[in-house]
C-alpha cells in the first residue's frame, strides 16, 4: 500500500471539515500532519454555539458554500431520505465511515482513500460516498447495495 498523498501533491488541496459525530482528535493530527487543513464544529461556529444543537440545516449551507470535505459517520442516511437529499443540495463532498469504525480503522480507511478523497474534492464533483477498504462507493451504489441486502 502506498502512503496517504500530503496536501503538498495538489496545487489547491481540499480543506477538510470533521463533523460532530466524529468526535476525537486522531483524524484531525493525522490530516493536519499531511499539511492538510481541517476544521471542526467548534473552530467554525464556536464551543457556546455547539453548547446548543446544531442541526444539520445550520451547518450544511457554511460546509457547502466552503468547498470543504466532510467526514462523518452516519450508518442510517440512505433510510433518511430527506437528509441524504439536504447533502446533496448543499453540494457538499460528504464521506461517510462505518459508525462502529475505531480509531485505527478510521485512520486507515482515510489514508486508503484519501487520494481518490481528494481527486473527487478538486474536480468539484459534490456528492456522498462510503469509504471501504478498497474504495470510495458512491451513494447510488451504495444504496443499490443496501436495498439488494434486505431483499428477502
Amino acid at each position: 500500500m502506498s502512503a496517504p498523498p500530503p496536501a503538498s501533491s495538489w496545487a489547491a488541496p481540499p480543506d477538510f471539515y470533521i463533523d460532530e459525530n466524529m468526535a476525537g482528535r486522531s483524524l484531525r493530527r493525522f490530516l493536519e500532519e499531511l499539511g492538510y487543513v481541517v476544521h471542526t464544529p467548534s473552530s467554525v461556529f464556536g464551543r457556546e454555539r455547539l453548547s446548543r444543537t446544531l442541526e444539520d440545516s445550520d451547518w450544511l449551507p457554511v460546509i457547502g458554500s466552503s468547498g470543504w470535505v466532510v467526514f462523518g459517520r452516519d450508518q442510517h442516511i440512505l433510510d433518511r431520505p430527506v437528509e441524504l437529499e439536504a447533502y446533496l443540495a448543499a453540494k457538499v463532498h460528504m464521506f461517510m465511515l462505518p459508525g462502529t469504525a475505531t480509531r485505527d480503522q478510521i485512520i486507515s480507511l482515510v489514508s486508503t482513500n484519501l487520494g481518490e478523497i481528494c481527486t473527487l474534492a478538486v474536480a468539484r464533483t459534490p456528492g456522498v460516498y462510503w469509504l471501504t477498504s478498497g474504495k470510495v462507493v458512491g451513494y447510488e451504489r451504495r444504496r443499490a447495495e443496501v436495498r439488494k441486502r434486505r431483499k428477502p
